[in-house]
């Protein structure tokens, strides 16, 4: 299920994966623009490495040396916030440097390439212009600069300032489009199509031209050749729509008092289930929508949003290229408030830095009438349940209940936040009920039979578990994670013993680089007496997974037999104060291993030869 979800994310804010080469090939050294790095770049600035920094003889009195407002403590306050990657902070303090000592260029740029990727754009812009007046811009400064002027409607500075950039990218792909729009915007088609024309003939972008090219000819009133490079776009490159293009597009049937049309193309994609949340929508607006309702791109400000964010789009799809998609969404999303794919974009693009918080605060600005609104929920409530915020996740998965009742999407989810807090009866109530609602029993409904099976297992009801976990093998189509589980739930109940071997070896041959499935295996070898392999690849799983408390203890149950013991007892110790897989520990019987060593291990008979062959032959450093 969630598979789904993750998949239609990716088709709201990624356009066609050929993007990738366009690319590379317009911006091979995109990593070496260090000055548009979000990363501190600015030791050498003065401040960090000297700490006989003195604050200027003209600078505010209030502000002394070391003090609540220190110009010095302001920066080092932005220092940690910029290194915790807490931006918001970080511009704060810097702003506090920047007023104070302003020819630090390097705090400067630091302060409008930090305000930039909020979406800052206004305040940024104060910093850009000085760096341009320095004589030391950076490609950033004047792309700001023309954001914002552009944002005011002055479109002849916001050109001129752009065509300062005469890299490549921009050459032959950003400038074009930012002169499009501004000619646009002073309602000249001729000027604005002949900007167009100046872009790469890559073919992964002819989908993006004809896209602006039809919506600047839809602003300006010429709806004939607007649909024409509509028609063109649906009927020559059908995989380049992207969703965003198809809401657009309908939009337009609609507003031509052509609903037929509009559902015509909906229709086209209707056979890709990712699709169907979003579809859905896109059919609400086509039923419910009038022919004299205005344009989604109704200003020139909204068609330049589109266009940074197509460039965004391309430079998260490429190496080394998250920073700089940060900073164009963000820009989208400053001159279109409204549009919320971007926020959506600008969240992933924030989870991908590891800034998981701050992305949920993009996901939250999501309106629940938007036909985004659930799947931003849901991955906001997925980063909830990662970073271990188990109250207000399930808090806001029960407000989704009443919007969406009986989804099974959601009493999954639901049913495994009560499984993260070791709540398996609530759980299991919740996944049954989750299961109740399945419509059509198919592949992608395995996970929630998985599910239901661990909390069957973990609260001691293995007739139950084991019922649903070969359902969601069946499923699944013997899915590397339930194999494994399977056949370790087997092997630790000493039954099937053959079976559970083999299923584990499968399991291993589909994910080598699984720690958790590389446990298994060495718990396999350990079981039937092989210890030396056991040590094999225990330890290699807990290289893997070092927080693991089942793994290391598994370790040092093996380390005991080959009389490693106080490295046995080492192992017992650290499984103890360990909190991954915790719950699954039984922290009594290590605490006696502790105490008394073991004793001894009931070993298992496997009786197929062929099996035992392969587990003889394998070695960790084959894979």
């Amino acid at each position: 299920m969630k598979n789904i979800i993750l998949k239609a994310l990716s088709i709201i804010v990624v356009a066609a994966a050929v993007v990738y080469a366009c690319m590379q090939s317009l911006y091979p050294n995109l990593h070496k623009e260090e000055n548009l790095s979000l990363n501190p770049q600015f030791d050498s600035a003065g401040y960090w490495n000297t700490p006989s920094f003195t604050v200027k003889e003209n600078s505010d009195s209030t502000y002394s040396v070391f003090g609540k407002n220190s110009v010095y403590g302001a920066y080092l306050a932005g220092r940690i916030a910029h290194l915790r990657q807490d931006f918001d902070n970080a511009a704060e303090y810097y702003k506090i440097v920047a007023e104070k000592d302003k020819d630090n260029d390097k705090v400067n740029r630091a302060t409008y390439v930090i305000l930039s990727s909020l979406g800052k754009i206004d305040e940024a812009a104060v910093y850009a212009a000085k760096e341009i007046e320095s004589g030391q811009s950076d490609t950033l400064a004047p792309l700001v600069v023309a954001i914002k002027d552009f944002a005011d409607g002055d479109y002849a500075k916001s050109r001129q300032t752009i065509g300062t950039l005469t890299d490549k990218i921009h050459q032959i792909l950003i400038n074009p489009l930012f002169d499009a729009w501004t000619y646009a915007g002073e309602k000249n088609e001729e000027e604005a199509l002949k900007s167009l024309d100046r872009i790469h003939t890559e073919p992964s972008v002819v989908g993006l031209k004809l896209m602006h090219q039809a919506m600047i000819y839809d602003l300006l009133g010429n709806t004939a050749k607007a649909e024409e490079k509509f028609a063109e776009l649906i009927q020559k490159h059908p995989q380049e729509v992207t969703y965003r293009n198809l809401e657009i597009i309908a939009d337009f049937y609609v507003r031509s008092g052509n609903k037929d049309m509009a559902r015509k193309i909906s229709s086209r994609y209707n056979d890709n289930s990712m699709l169907a949340l979003l579809l859905k929508n896109i059919n609400n607006k086509i039923e419910n929508s009038e022919p004299n309702k205005a344009p989604i791109i109704d200003t020139p400000q909204k068609g330049l949003a589109e266009a940074l964010f197509n460039v965004g789009t391309m430079f998260r799809l490429s190496n080394g290229g998250a920073e700089f998609a940060q900073i164009y969404i963000a820009a989208s999303s400053y001159l279109n408030p409204s549009y919320d794919i971007s926020k959506i974009a600008l969240a992933n693009v924030l989870e991908e830095l590891g800034l998981i918080k701050e992305a949920n605060k993009y996901y939250e600005q999501i309106p629940q009438e938007s036909g985004s609104y659930f799947i931003a929920q849901i991955k906001r409530i997925e980063n909830l349940n990662n970073i271990q915020d188990y109250a207000e996740a399930e808090k806001s998965l029960r407000h989704l209940l009443t919007i969406y009742p009986d989804n099974t999407q959601l009493l999954n989810d639901l049913g495994d936040i009560m499984a993260n807090q070791n709540k398996h009866d609530e759980a299991i109530k919740i996944y049954l009920k989750a299961i109740e609602n399945i419509k059509d029993v198919q592949y992608d409904t395995w996970p929630v039979y998985y599910a239901l099976a661990v909390s069957y297992h973990r609260s001691n009801q293995k007739d139950l578990a084991e019922r649903y976990m070969l359902k969601a093998l069946e499923l699944s189509n013997r899915n590397a994670n339930v194999l494994n589980y399977l056949g370790y739930m087997w092997l630790d109940e000493g039954r099937n013993i053959d079976q559970a071997v083999q299923m584990i070896l499968d399991a291993y041959t589909q994910y080598p680089y699984e720690g958790h499935i590389i446990d298994s295996l060495g718990w396999t070898y350990y079981r039937i007496g092989n210890y030396t392999k056991a040590i094999e690849f225990l330890e290699r799983a807990a290289d893997m997974n070092s927080g693991n408390a089942v793994i290391n203890d598994h370790l040092g149950d093996a380390y005991w037999f080959i009389g490693r013991r106080n490295e046995a007892v080492f192992q017992w110790k650290h499984a103890l104060v360990l909190k991954e897989d915790a719950e699954s520990l039984d922290k009594k019987a290590v605490e006696a291993k502790i105490d008394e060593g073991l004793q001894q291990n009931n070993i298992l008979q496997v009786t197929d030869s062929e099996l035992l062959k392969q587990l003889d032959n394998l070695s960790i450093e084959e894979k």
